[in-house]
């Protein structure tokens, strides 16, 4: 009679995410989505607090919190570059970081060097002050715009705010990779190592928490990197339970439900007030990544909506539409005030509709194609 198998249980053998998982892509679609509609206040009004884009409170309720969408895309970005550098730390072959870095160029900087430009004249056409628009161009270059928001909140160009999610993401995959191979490199056992992880997590929580309780703005907790990195920690801690641990497919599926309506619970009752800094952040952090973990391992039942075509295209373009939606929804805002609110939003959906797909098509995909022709993840010897 053979012993009755547990429900979690860690694996000796590593398991490697796959190259490409469709449900990820569906999961960046919805996120991309959020911060999307979340924006659509800025076509019909200037006022950053404005939130009457329908007739409808509860619409427009469902429309407003846009940090859960980049919210998601922390806890993903952060599952996907660890499960890559783990992946290419197993291979052990020569040239790891180059090729890192050489991705992340080659995935990132063009589209961003476009909507530099294109701003850039915006600016001069609307006569914007050059020296706030020099200093926020230089500092979304540098990957530094969240900072720049904090250093000179009064003189940033709004065009690119958005670009302070980046930031963040930039300064995590400058430091991240170096921390992660070390500890690889130094044999720390995996339960070690989510135990470090999962510490640190709890300390940014507990910073975050005490910045709030010392009255430092609410804006400024939303961009620092020392206050949200915790998001993209999380994603780093469930990289390392899905290569290290096996889960049980229905606790799996299960877990992943009740994390997805507490998700849209947050959404609806909780996403004002104190609570989103005062731990709510992290709290989000943890359902998504359950979500993701689910996903990843194809044990949700969501799994048949995430695989959906058009929400995994809209995934596979969701760089490009983030990039561009703010800027042209911010100029709509600004001159083109005709009209009912609802044909504004209607026209400036195709227009960002057009422009993602010109990005995609003419920037992004050329230097995808470069980046996996010439830096590719290493195969194993």
């Amino acid at each position: 009679m053979s012993a009755p198998q547990s429900d979690i249980s860690q694996s000796n053998a590593p398991l490697d995410l796959p190259g490409h998982v469709p449900a990820l892509d569906g999961i960046r679609g919805i996120a991309v989505l959020q911060v999307f509609v979340a924006h659509f206040h800025w076509i019909v009004s200037t006022d950053p607090y404005f939130n009457a884009v329908t007739p409808w409170n509860w619409l427009n309720k469902t429309l407003e919190p846009g940090f859960l969408g980049v919210d998601i895309f922390f806890v993903l970005s952060g599952f996907l570059i660890t499960s890559l550098l783990l992946k290419d730390r197993q291979r052990n072959q020569s040239g790891m970081f180059r090729r890192f870095y050489m991705r992340r160029a080659l995935r990132l900087l063009p589209a961003l060097y476009a909507i530099l430009i294109v701003d850039f004249f915006v600016a001069r056409w609307e006569k914007f002050p050059m020296d706030i628009q020099w200093r926020t161009t230089w500092h979304a270059l540098l990957y530094l715009n969240n900072w720049n928001v904090v250093w000179h909140p009064d003189a940033a160009q709004n065009d690119l705010g958005h670009l302070w999610s980046l930031g963040i993401e930039e300064q995590f995959y400058i430091i991240w990779p170096a921390i992660l191979i070390a500890l690889v490199a130094l044999k720390i056992p995996s339960k070690v190592m989510m135990g470090l992880v999962a510490i640190t997590i709890a300390v940014v929580a507990w910073h975050r928490n005490e910045l709030w309780n010392q009255g430092v703005s609410w804006l400024f907790l939303y961009i620092r990197t020392d206050t949200r990195v915790d998001s993209l920690l999380v994603g780093a801690l469930f990289a390392l339970i899905y290569r290290h641990i096996r889960i049980n497919r229905k606790i799996l599926n299960y877990s992943a439900t009740i994390a997805f309506l507490g998700i849209v619970y947050i959404k609806y009752e909780l996403s004002h007030g104190s609570f989103i800094y005062k731990g709510g952040f992290t709290v989000i952090a943890l359902l998504a990544g359950i979500v993701i973990l689910a996903a990843a391992n194809s044990a949700w039942i969501g799994n048949s909506v995430l695989t959906w075509k058009p929400l995994a295209i809209l995934g596979k373009v969701s760089y490009g539409l983030y990039l561009w939606h703010m800027l042209i929804f911010q100029v709509m805002g600004r001159h083109f005030t005709w009209g009912p609110q609802s044909v504004r939003i209607v026209i400036g959906i195709m227009i960002v509709s057009a422009v993602t797909a010109a990005s995609w098509f003419f920037v992004e995909k050329p230097f995808l194609r470069l980046k996996d022709r010439r830096f590719s993840s290493a195969k194993p010897s």
